[in-house]
């Protein structure tokens, strides 16, 4: 099968599409979280790439340039979910697909091949799913092309009889474009962000394997270390305390650099503490609960405790920056009463509701590969009399209590990091009557209960019919004739 210089191109091609129904289901997953991540990027580049002179748009934040950067900045932003996703669909059938890579290492395929015809298939498949995002972004841009009647507000330069200058800004109605339609990103630019997605896939997936050493005789993986209990304690205090103590808004330089590396560290901090977390869980549980259902979670909690930072990580984040964004709202509010903000903070909800659904399909995925990779001892569990229900139990609880206080913990941090940024106050200036005097009405900021609630009962919800949506598989899972050797 191979020489001093490997697999041909094109056996190394036919390798990698080939496989079974784990393997397909595979392919296909990551071809659409790559095709949603290429559109993402599509449609970031053509917000950048508009200017004063194009448009009018409904929307009055694609009316103002300066603020096309937040723009750019949520839709890449919204890749992150989209590549954990992708990263998650890897994992699905990976351990036929290694018993399949180490038979071919039997045939002679040196480890270089095997990592090659891995990356070949992730890089394929990511390639052709960033077609399939070039193909929607075309259709997108005929089906939103016609201007509809609405209206909106524009913002233009004024020059003053002194020769000071200012701005004005007109209400106006008339036909406009829902999205920006009439501007294209450059050549180059298309290239680049088509071949982004698939690249990154592929170094993804050859990085998965950089802990995994496949032989003729099988598979041989690293032992996995154990969680850190004290970093993540230590990063996600001094992050959220630091965001709750730095008050202001950060207006230099140094300030927001300190203000995003306080949030960064909050963010590492609870997608490491998970790990750690779910760990301690399996610790407890294991020799204090008498529940079957929970022993297994336990059990499977102990012996994988990664699994559940895996794939909460991307809710996590964005629970973090969506409660943030609350705070921000509840501040914004309170300063102005300008539509301007309701409608870029409706922006913000869509867009994080995007991602957090997005993330929500990366948990279903996670708990898919859960099951399917453990189907052997599924079965073996059947057989022995555990009841069904019982195995359903124990999937709903191996992921539900892992993520279920970071979660709480994320919106917790996220709200007090933007009462601490902001402040708990907003002094809203006034004119007396003689118009000499100004006074200042001091407007306390309350806590968005309501939206935090939705926010972490939405997310535990989700979490819920995520994992419920992949119990069906333990029927198949259970099935006796999975207790044959392979």
């Amino acid at each position: 099968m191979s020489n001093t210089r490997g697999i041909h191109p094109s056996t190394t091609l036919w390798l990698a599409a080939s496989g079974g129904t784990a393997d397909r289901t595979r392919i296909a997953l990551t071809a659409v979280g790559s095709a949603v991540g290429t559109l993402a990027l599509l449609a970031a580049a053509t917000v950048e790439a508009s200017g004063l002179g194009d448009g009018p748009y409904t929307t009055a934040v694609l009316n103002q340039p300066g603020l096309h950067p937040g723009i750019v900045i949520g839709l890449v932003a919204l890749c992150i979910p989209l590549l954990a996703f992708t990263g998650q669909c890897s994992r699905i059938g990976a351990p036929a697909r290694d018993r399949r890579l180490a038979a071919l290492r039997m045939q002679g395929a040196t480890p270089r091949d095997v990592v090659k015809i891995a990356a070949v298939e992730t890089g394929l498949s990511a390639g052709i799913g960033a077609l399939v995002g070039l193909g929607s972004y075309f259709v997108l841009r005929l089906v939103f092309s016609e201007p509809v009647t609405a209206t909106y507000t524009l913002e233009r330069d004024i020059k003053y009889a002194d020769g000071s200058t200012g701005f004005q800004v007109d209400t106006i109605t008339g036909p406009a474009l829902r999205l920006p339609t009439d501007v294209l990103p450059s050549i180059p630019v298309f290239i680049l962000l088509l071949l982004a997605v698939p690249v990154a896939a592929t170094l993804f997936a050859v990085l998965a394997l950089r802990r995994v050493a496949i032989t003729p005789f099988g598979v041989v993986r690293n032992e996995q270390p154990r969680p850190l209990r004290t970093v993540p304690a230590v990063l996600f205090l001094v992050g959220t305390v630091g965001l709750a103590l730095n008050e202001g808004i950060p207006g230099t330089a140094a300030a927001r650099v300190l203000f995003l590396a306080l949030l960064i560290a909050t963010g590492v901090g609870l997608l490491l503490g998970t790990t750690a977390l779910a760990s301690m869980i399996g610790r407890a549980l294991v020799s204090r609960t008498s529940s079957p259902s929970l022993l297994i979670a336990s059990r499977r909690m102990l012996a994988a405790p990664a699994q559940a930072g895996r794939s909460g990580a991307a809710l996590l984040l964005i629970v973090l920056l969506w409660s943030f964004a609350l705070g921000v709202r509840v501040y914004l509010v309170a300063s102005s009463d300008d539509q301007f903000y309701a409608d870029a903070m409706a922006l913000i909800n869509v867009a994080f509701a995007v991602g957090a659904g997005v993330a929500t399909l990366g948990l279903l995925v996670g708990a898919i590969e859960g099951v399917v990779s453990r189907r052997r001892v599924l079965a073996g569990l059947s057989a022995a009399g555990t009841p069904r229900s019982v195995l359903e139990r124990a999937v709903l609880a191996e992921v539900l209590l892992p993520i279920a206080i970071p979660v709480v913990l994320a919106a917790a941090a996220g709200i007090l990091g933007a009462r601490g940024v902001l402040g708990t106050s907003v002094q809203n200036p006034e004119t007396t009557v003689d118009g000499n005097d100004a006074l200042a009405t001091v407007t306390q900021l309350s806590i968005p209960w309501t939206p935090l609630l939705l926010l972490v009962f939405g997310t535990l919800l989700a979490l819920l019919l995520a994992t419920a949506a992949a119990l069906p598989l333990l029927r198949r899972s259970i099935d006796p004739l999975e207790l044959r050797a392979t």
